[in-house]
């Protein structure tokens, strides 16, 4: 049994409407039941109707729907000069927003409200169709002084139909806490909260599902902290559960001492499940690991047996995991086959994109395209005949290792498979078809440095000159940069440049506009605290050496000023002569906003005309030299 560390899962939201029957939309029924078919009309030759008959496509698209079966692009179908679509709401669906667009053209009910989708029982609205509509507020009416109060007048409407919806109740208080007029008012609402998340707690406080609300209601108030609270409550007050053994185990597997790691979590394992809990999976997990770690095939086999469950759908990739673990550590190489073997035989069920579990409604599967499943399904497939084609060789049996190595080449374009593949190849001394995988792997990343070594070793036992292989990198990279190229040609913004007004050399002189006129500007945000943006410096000292002495292109590194002030950018500067490009400071508060970043580091690229055509937000690694490169070399020209 794991115990799922809860999370609060932040949808993207939209706004709620109403709409009359009979206009531009309609769903029909009006009062849409679980298990029903619902449709969604709209007509084209209705006036007000922002999309024409002329319309070569409508979709709707979903701002915030619990229909997790649909994709959040729905395509409509064409019936006259009508646009229908139809679906049926499942058991789990409650609420959804959207709105419809064709091309650049959208439609909606107003600027600041989306069609809405309620779904009921009865005449009622489900459980949590009302709380679900106050959650799909806060992008439509971001900056709303009324958004409290719309979303406590919602909030309202599902406590009335379900006065014990533990979430609504928190939901509520923790609107009403955000809003507060003073900090005695917020403390009272606080108190509340606390008090209904307690009286969870305590309805089932060995039960796991439960345990996730109370956590998840401690997110919701901010009270992030007080989730080792519950975790150490539950360990000194029901140590014989198994969702307090599930936490202890955890906290061994952290243990600094690791020769003691194995025998406490086998103490831990024999004092035995809890009649009708879950059971202890989490730790017949890790000790399989560890004995495998140990190359003790026996007892790892016999705790690799207990991760079975029939009714997961994580099954296909459980038995693959065992697979690939006993395989990584080179023991039991007949179980391992056996294992890639059962999981083939159910791969055509490989679980893609989020399985979300409730516990009223079991695994939902959410939707994912065709195309996607299939090269899911394709990758898992070469991945699995990789695995036992090792195996197999492993056990002397090379023809068929070869057979399923050839096999496995013929699926997919997995990374871990085509390792796997060469990795065969090359214990069977052929090392020419070694190469040719993980060519075509570098083909598809360039930048795979594992490949390029593997490849290269590869290379030089079949070719005694290693200056064909040098020219065959540059062609990779000239490949790389191509692509990169044509890649950021199509996301180039072309919006109009920030204002900048509150910028300061670390000497205290003003940045004026004149400094950047016809220049490509490149805007590093950063602080001093921020360890992306310390790390992404060696990278951006390179991009800055290459290009600091062109005429046309200026590098402004800008200490945000969040939690800084202008002498910590002056001591940071004076205790790392390495990096030697400019430094300024920012005063302006709202810099963010008007370069359209919340995260730093953040790096924008300005071109000559004083337009946007760049935003990078996050550490990326190594890729940024060559990336940066490119976006200044296409603003030069």
């Amino acid at each position: 049994m794991q115990f799922i560390k809860s999370l609060l899962i932040c949808c993207l939201l939209a706004p709620a409407t109403t709409w009359v029957q009979g206009q531009v939309l309609s769903v029909s029924p009006v009062q849409p039941q679980r298990g029903q078919e619902v449709t969604v009309t709209y007509r084209t030759d209705v006036a007000g109707a922002k999309i024409g008959a002329n319309a070569q496509e409508v979709t709707m698209v979903f701002t915030y729907s619990t229909f997790y079966d649909l994709p959040w692009k729905l395509p409509m179908k064409k019936s006259g000069k009508h646009w229908v679509a139809s679906f049926v709401a499942q058991r789990y669906a409650t609420f959804a927003t959207f709105y419809l667009q064709s091309g650049t053209l959208i439609d909606q009910p107003a600027a600041d409200r989306h069609y809405q989708i309620p779904v009921f029982e009865g005449k009622n609205r489900v459980l949590g169709s009302y709380l679900h509509e106050s959650y799909s507020l806060s992008a439509q009416k971001p900056k709303s002084t009324d958004l409290p109060k719309l979303k406590l007048a919602l909030l309202k409407k599902e406590l009335a139909n379900y006065p014990d919806n533990y979430e609504a109740k928190v939901s509520r208080l923790s609107v009403l806490m955000a809003a507060a007029p003073s900090e005695a008012a917020r403390m009272k609402y606080r108190q509340e909260a606390r008090k209904i998340i307690a009286q969870k707690f305590e309805s089932a406080p060995t039960v796991t599902g439960n345990v996730n609300k109370v956590t998840m209601g401690y997110l919701m108030i901010g009270e992030k902290s007080r989730l080792d609270s519950v975790r150490q409550v539950i360990m000194e007050r029901y140590p014989n559960t198994d969702i307090a053994k599930d936490l202890l185990a955890d906290r061994i597997a952290r243990g600094k001492d690791s020769t003691q790691i194995i025998p406490q979590l086998e103490t831990l394992l024999a004092s035995g499940d809890a009649k009708g809990e879950e059971g202890s999976a989490n730790i017949h997990s890790m000790l399989f690991r560890r004995y495998a770690a140990k190359r003790d095939s026996v007892r790892a086999l016999w705790h690799a047996s207990k991760l079975i469950d029939e009714k997961s759908p994580q099954l296909p990739k459980t038995l693959k995991d065992i697979a690939a673990t006993l395989t990584g550590y080179g023991i039991a190489p007949a179980a391992a086959i056996a294992y890639a073997d059962q999981s083939y035989a159910l791969v055509a069920k490989w679980p893609v994109g989020i399985i979300r579990y409730f516990p009223e409604f079991g695994h939902i599967p959410s939707f994912v395209a065709d195309t996607v499943r299939a090269a899911a399904v394709a990758d898992a497939k070469s991945e699995l005949l990789a695995l036992q084609a090792l195996n197999y060789l492993k056990l002397g049996k090379k023809s068929t290792a070869a057979g399923l190595a050839a096999g496995a080449s013929s699926f997919g374009k997995s990374r871990e498979a085509i390792l796997n593949i060469a990795q065969v190849y090359q214990q069977l001394g052929l090392a020419e078809p070694a190469y040719d995988v993980l060519w075509k792997l570098l083909l598809a990343d360039p930048t795979d440095r594992v490949a390029l070594a593997a490849a290269k070793q590869a290379y030089g036992k079949f070719n005694n000159d290693p200056s064909g292989f040098i020219v065959k990198v540059k062609e990779l990279e000239q490949l790389e940069l191509g692509r990169m190229k044509t890649d950021l040609k199509k996301k180039m913004l072309n919006v109009a440049g920030p204002e900048l007004t509150g910028l300061t050399d670390l000497a205290g002189n003003p940045v004026t506009a004149e400094m950047m006129k016809n220049k490509v500007v490149v805007l590093d945000f950063w602080a001093t605290w921020c360890v992306p943006c310390i790390q992404e410096m060696p990278y951006f000292q390179k991009v800055y050496d290459k290009y600091k002495d062109h005429p046309e292109v200026l590098f402004m590194v800008v200490n945000s000023g969040s939690n800084n002030t202008i002498d910590d950018a002056r001591k940071w500067a004076k205790q790392n002569p390495q990096y030697s490009f400019p430094i300024y400071y920012n005063n302006d508060k709202q810099i963010g906003e008007k370069v359209g970043f919340t995260l730093i580091p953040t790096i924008a690229v300005i071109d000559k005309s004083g337009k946007m055509q760049f935003r990078t937000i996050g550490f990326e690694g190594p890729v940024l030299e060559k990336k940066l490169g490119v976006e200044i070399d296409l603003l030069l020209k």
